[in-house]
């Protein structure tokens, strides 16, 4: 074997590792992008489980409103719980928006990380907002129900706000696992693109 033949058999040969180091980085990338996909649908259908629930929430307390009769549950309650959970449906409505604004085929890496970053910050702000909304909210439930529930019965209602709370921070926790999922998604195309 001369040394011209070997030369030439040295280039197909890295002509075929480039081809197949290219062919192995775009399947990669496709594998992290639907990956990034799947991630991101997980996340609408968080928002719009809860947003679909704040409505349907809203509308009951509605019909509630419309037909009580006050011997159980003071209007000013359900006015409430009202406002509570119409600021909650609208909170959900600008964060699925925000997520609709994710669009994979038609931003850039770096963009998509910033409106990932930024809908990560309103989750844990929305998570401290409740927090903090969350006592005052209660003590005027209680304010307004105090003279119509017996303590029995306003000591079931807490039970369930206190299960409510933990079934929405599990929620919460969920959801947090797949933003910095998201955003891991999105480092590693970064790095290969």
């Amino acid at each position: 074997m001369d040394l011209e033949q070997l030369k030439a058999e040295w280039q197909e040969l890295s002509k075929r590792v480039e081809k197949y180091e290219t062919l192995n980085k775009q399947n990669t990338i496709n594998m992290i992008h639907s990956k990034t996909v799947s991630t991101k649908q997980k996340m609408e259908k968080y928002e719009i489980f809860f947003f679909v629930l704040c409505i349907a929430y809203t509308i009951f307390l509605g019909i509630a409103l419309f037909i009580n009769s006050e011997r159980l549950i003071a209007n000013e309650t359900i006015v409430v719980g009202i406002g509570v959970f119409v600021l909650a449906g609208a909170w959900q409505l600008y964060k699925i928006l925000l997520l609709q604004k994710m669009k994979l085929d038609n931003c850039s890496v770096i963009e998509l990380q910033r409106r990932a970053l930024k809908y990560k910050a309103l989750t844990m702000g929305r998570l401290i907002a409740g927090m903090i909304l969350l006592v005052p909210t209660m003590l005027l439930f209680y304010y307004f129900q105090r003279n119509l529930m017996p303590q029995e019965l306003l000591l079931i209602a807490l039970l369930g706000g206190v299960i409510g709370l933990a079934a929405g921070l599990t929620a919460f926790f969920s959801q947090w696992s797949n933003i910095n999922q998201l955003l891991t998604d999105l480092k590693e195309l970064k790095h290969l693109k």
